[in-house]
């Protein structure tokens, strides 16, 4: 068995692996191993997650760990936004060393952020969070949509049964995530060992953001504390 923990991504709903890609540079630039599954269906054309289940995306995850547990001592899950609620549902089945969430969805469209960043699209002559907004509520197919609350609902019941360190990240210019969503995570996880940080300028894809190094820092310094 290897000593040292081996990481586990997980990209959100609908996104791939460029969401965590900085978190998981940064670890394999310091010697861990790092495994980043892509969730079934995502495939780059929304069309294609009309033919999965969240059930689905829970085993594309499933899957990997099922291989990683016989060779590692510590397995670390770093869920971003619908791949924290994968990493709850996980972590009651796996023998699970800390699990980290990132802009983790319980309520989700902060209607007063999107209208804040759309008056500024109109004030800078820039568009890009209209058309992000757009694209999310026309792009994805009715099934991939239901799917995903079926995954949230089932998902809060779980929180109750996760004992092992949890650190939970919130963005509070999320726009896509409210959050209060952090609260309700940090609050009905039954680990004793958790905590909880809110960043700004981190938007979303907080990974991705102004917002990424020191969320990255917070994260190693967590393990390094907690484990």
């Amino acid at each position: 068995m290897v000593d040292n923990p081996v990481f586990i991504l997980i990209h959100g709903f609908g996104g791939d692996i460029s969401e965590v890609q900085s978190l998981a540079d940064h670890l394999l630039s310091i010697g861990y191993q790092v495994v980043c599954p892509k969730l079934k269906g995502h495939t780059g054309a929304k069309a294609d997650l009309k033919e999965v289940t969240y059930q689905d995306w829970v085993s594309s995850v499933a899957e990997e760990i099922s291989k990683l547990q016989n060779e590692y001592d510590q397995l670390i899950l770093v869920g971003f936004s619908m791949g924290g609620l994968i990493a709850f549902n996980l972590a009651q089945r796996f023998s699970i060393s800390a699990l980290i969430t990132i802009n983790t969805p319980i309520y989700y469209w902060d209607i007063k952020q999107i209208v804040c960043n759309i008056i500024t699209d109109i004030k800078q002559g820039e568009f890009n969070h209209t058309k992000r907004y757009l694209d999310n509520s026309l792009g994805f197919p009715v099934e991939a949509l239901i799917n995903f609350r079926l995954l949230l609902n089932k998902t809060k019941p779980v929180l109750g049964k996760i004992n092992c360190p949890v650190f939970v990240l919130q963005g509070r210019d999320d726009d896509v995530v409210r959050h209060q969503s952090a609260d309700y995570i940090y609050n009905n996880v039954a680990s004793s060992i958790k905590q909880i940080k809110y960043y700004d300028h981190s938007g979303h894809t907080m990974l991705k953001s102004a917002a990424a190094a020191e969320a990255i820092f917070d994260i190693m310094a967590f393990l390094n504390e907690k484990l």
